[in-house]
């Protein structure tokens, strides 16, 4: 009967350590989305201290494949190649 009630527990915290990673895991992406749309760089964000006290190495690499950030990132990019796109044309053709 103790093994079983072992099992049990461990089970249970386990459950509640994948609750508590997940948990963690989507603060940091609301983190990111956040800092993102004010602009900041994708390394910059990651390098923050709130990022890397949160995240270990995996964690970290595993935020790439969060939709919601990959999202924001894609948002991000299409936002700057819009931009760059109005500034060329702004940009009077050259004379010859």
């Amino acid at each position: 009967m103790g093994e079983r009630i072992e099992r049990v527990v461990r089970a249970v915290q386990q459950l509640l350590k994948d609750l508590s990673v997940h948990v963690r895991e989507e603060r940091v992406v609301n983190y990111l989305v956040t800092e993102l749309h004010k602009g900041r760089s994708f390394d910059e964000i990651l390098a923050d201290p709130y990022v890397v006290n949160n995240t270990d190495a995996e964690d970290r690499a595993r935020l790439l494949e969060n939709p919601e950030a990959l999202r924001q990132i894609e948002d991000k990019i299409a936002e700057e190649f819009s931009e760059y796109r109005r500034m060329i044309q702004t940009v009077p053709p050259e004379a010859d």
